[in-house]
C-alpha cells in the first residue's frame, strides 16, 4: 500500500466509530506509523473533520425559520450583537473538539489494535528470527542477555511445540518479546509485551480471538504481560494452543 492509497482509505475512516481492525484500514494506520508525512496529513484531516462536525452541532436554527420560508420572507436581519460571543463559543468548540480528536488519535496509533496489527503485519511479511534457539529456556537467556523481559508466561499447550527462536523488538518504545515456533507445518508466534501504557489492552485471562491479514489471532493477559498469539493456518489450529 502506498500513501496516496493510504489516503483514500483513512479519509473514510473516523477513529471511535469505525473499525480500526479492517485489514485495509489497519494497514493504512500502520503505514500512518512509519511515514511522518502522512500521519501529518492524517492529523490535520482529522482536526478538520472533528471542526466540521463540531460546527454542525452549534450551528443554531431560529425557531421561526420554516414559518419564514413558508411565508417567503425576502428581508433577514442579522444579530451583529450577538455575533462576537458566537464567534468566541465557535472558537472554544474547535479548540476543544481538536483536542478531543488529538486524545482519540493518540489512542488508535498507540493502542492495542494498531500494536495488533503492526505485529501480524511484521510476520507475515519478511522477517528476520535473528535469535536461534530450541526451547523456551533457552529463548530466555538469550533475551536475558540483551536485558529483555523474561517474565512471561508460556501456555502449557505450547510447551508440546517446536521452539525455532525468537526475537526483542521494540513497538512504540514497548518492548516485545516474540517466540518463533512450528507444529505440523505450520507457523506460530507468540508475542508478550507489558500492558502499562497501552490504550484497550487486554484485561483479562480469557483469549479473544480475531482474524487479521487472514491469520488468526488470540489476545489476553496475565499479570503484567499482555500476550498475542498468532499462526498461519485456521482458527482450529490456533484454539489448540490457548490458555
Amino acid at each position: 500500500m502506498n500513501r496516496d492509497q493510504a489516503k483514500e482509505i483513512l479519509l473514510r475512516y473516523r477513529p471511535g466509530r469505525d473499525d480500526a481492525t479492517d485489514p485495509q484500514v489497519a494497514e493504512a494506520l500502520m503505514l500512518v506509523d512509519w511515514d511522518p508525512e502522512l500521519a501529518r496529513w492524517f492529523e490535520q484531516q482529522q482536526r478538520a473533520d472533528a471542526a466540521i462536525r463540531a460546527g454542525l452541532r452549534e450551528a443554531h436554527v431560529p425557531d421561526d425559520l420554516k414559518q419564514r420560508i413558508l411565508a417567503e420572507e425576502k428581508i433577514v436581519r442579522a444579530d451583529f450583537g450577538r455575533r462576537k460571543p458566537m464567534m468566541l463559543a465557535a472558537a472554544a468548540a474547535i479548540l476543544l473538539a481538536g483536542a478531543i480528536s488529538g486524545w482519540v488519535y493518540w489512542r488508535e496509533v498507540n493502542g492495542w489494535s494498531a500494536y495488533r496489527a503492526e505485529m501480524v503485519h511484521y510476520v507475515a511479511s519478511s522477517y528476520n528470527m535473528y535469535i536461534k534457539a530450541d526451547n523456551f529456556d533457552e529463548l530466555r537467556q538469550v533475551l536475558a542477555q540483551r536485558q529483555w523481559p523474561t517474565d512471561f508466561i508460556v501456555p502449557d499447550r505450547l510447551q508440546s511445540v517446536t521452539v525455532l527462536g525468537g526475537g526483542a523488538m521494540q513497538w512504540k518504545g514497548h518492548k516485545v518479546a516474540l517466540a518463533c515456533m512450528k507444529q505440523n507445518n505450520r507457523n506460530l508466534w507468540l508475542f508478550v509485551i507489558d500492558k502499562a501504557g497501552i490504550p484497550n489492552a487486554p484485561d483479562a485471562e480469557t483469549p479473544r480471538l480475531m482474524i487479521i491479514e487472514d491469520m488468526p489471532t488470540a489476545a489476553w493477559s496475565q499479570g503484567d504481560n499482555a500476550y498475542l498469539l498468532a499462526a498461519r493456518a485456521d482458527e482450529a489450529f490456533l484454539k489448540k494452543y490457548l490458555p
